[in-house]
């Protein structure tokens, strides 16, 4: 299935089909500046070899990428959960970890189902 995400700062979320075709196109600014460890590009490649890790019925509604403790490392939080209508309680967070910036495989290092009464705190500054 064909999926829209909005990249922000390291950041993307899922565009949902109804948002996709009433979004209006953004206003006309420069670029941000890509980090310069980050080739233009890369985060949608990230992006998807990350969804080849999921389930076909599975898609990605929010993806962060996070502060890593290794200079080289890239690591990623995602929201993951099923495409059909009423399958919130089948969400979870997934930790996905690229070896380094222009690996071209992923490693799933953290799955989380979220309940309804889960609580998440994370700690830190990134």
């Amino acid at each position: 299935p064909r999926q829209s995400f909005v990249m922000v700062k390291g950041a993307a979320r899922l565009l949902p089909a109804e948002e996709i075709s009433l979004a209006e196109p953004p206003p006309a600014e420069p670029p941000p500046a890509e980090p310069p460890c980050q080739a233009p590009g890369q985060q949608e490649q990230h992006l998807h070899l990350m969804m080849q890790l999921l389930r076909p019925q599975d898609a990605i509604r929010l993806a962060v990428r996070l502060e890593s403790a290794r200079p080289r490392r890239v690591r990623y939080l995602l929201l993951v959960r099923p495409e059909e209508a009423g399958a919130e309680a089948e969400t979870a967070l997934l930790g996905v970890d690229f070896a380094h910036e222009g690996a071209t495989r992923c490693t799933l290092g953290m799955v989380l189902p979220l309940w309804s009464d889960t609580q998440v705190f994370l700690d830190g500054d990134g």
